[in-house]
Parts: structure tokens; sequence; C-alpha cells
């Protein structure tokens, strides 16, 4: 799962750092489009009807609107969610296979995930647990 978003922002906005740090931690990109002056933020309410920031839009050719920071962590938790499902359905035979996965959490606070049976050679560690953003809705 990867989006490219477009992020309508304004200089010194807590909420638009977060919206990006947001996109940044989940490995995605983002173009940013900064509205630094009082003339760009009219033109920008004028074209969109927008009086917020951050808005946020995928970056695709119909630009399809997301919406604000918190409207982007549902977005984001939606895919995230949809992602699991897809996964949780291949174990059950509807994906063509049915792999066994094994979760283990080292002594060392390591976890690895392991697939018999699927794809051979699949193991994936993950070392550093702050690599990992919760991004459930406040």
């Amino acid at each position: 799962m990867s989006f490219k978003f477009i992020i309508y922002t304004v200089p010194d906005c807590s909420e638009c750092n977060d919206a990006k740090e947001l996109i940044l931690n989940q490995g995605m990109s983002f173009a940013e489009c900064s509205l630094e002056t009082q003339e760009q933020v009219d033109e920008f309410h004028r074209r969109y009807g927008h009086t917020t920031v951050p808005q946020v839009y995928l970056a695709t050719e119909e630009q399809e609107y997301i919406g604000n920071h918190v409207d982007l962590e549902k977005f984001i938790l939606q895919a995230l969610d949809s992602r699991r499902v897809q996964t949780l359905m291949m174990g059950t035979g509807y994906g063509g296979g049915a792999p066994t996965v094994h979760v283990r959490q080292g002594k060392d606070g390591s976890t690895t995930i392991s697939e018999e049976e699927g794809v051979k050679g699949y193991n994936i560690s993950i070392k550093e647990k702050e690599e990992m953003k919760d991004i459930t809705p406040r």
C-alpha cells in the first residue's frame, strides 16, 4: 500500500506538520503546496472553499479529496485495515493459498514474522519498535 498525497499547508502550523509526519512515517510521500501569503490563502479559499489547513488530496489525475489531518488518519487506518482483511482472506483460502504465518517475540525485544508453505524465503525481522507510529484517531 503506497499513496502519494498533495497537502496544502501554511508556515508554522502544527496540524500541517503532524499530517506531513504521519505520511512520512507510513513510508508514503507528498507534494506540499505552502500558502505563504494572504493572496495565496485567498486564492486557495476561492478555488477550493476551504478555510482551514492542512487540506489533503490524493495525488491522482482526479486529485481525490481526503480532508484535514483527522480525515487523513482515518483514510490511512482504513487502507491499513483493508490490507489486513486481504491478508487474512489469503490465509483462509480466498486468495488462492493458505500460508502459515508465525510471529515470534525475541528476548531482545525484536519481532520476527515468517511465513511457511507460501512464498519461500519470506522472513521479516523488526528490531526497532520506534519505527512504527500509532495512528489511532484521538
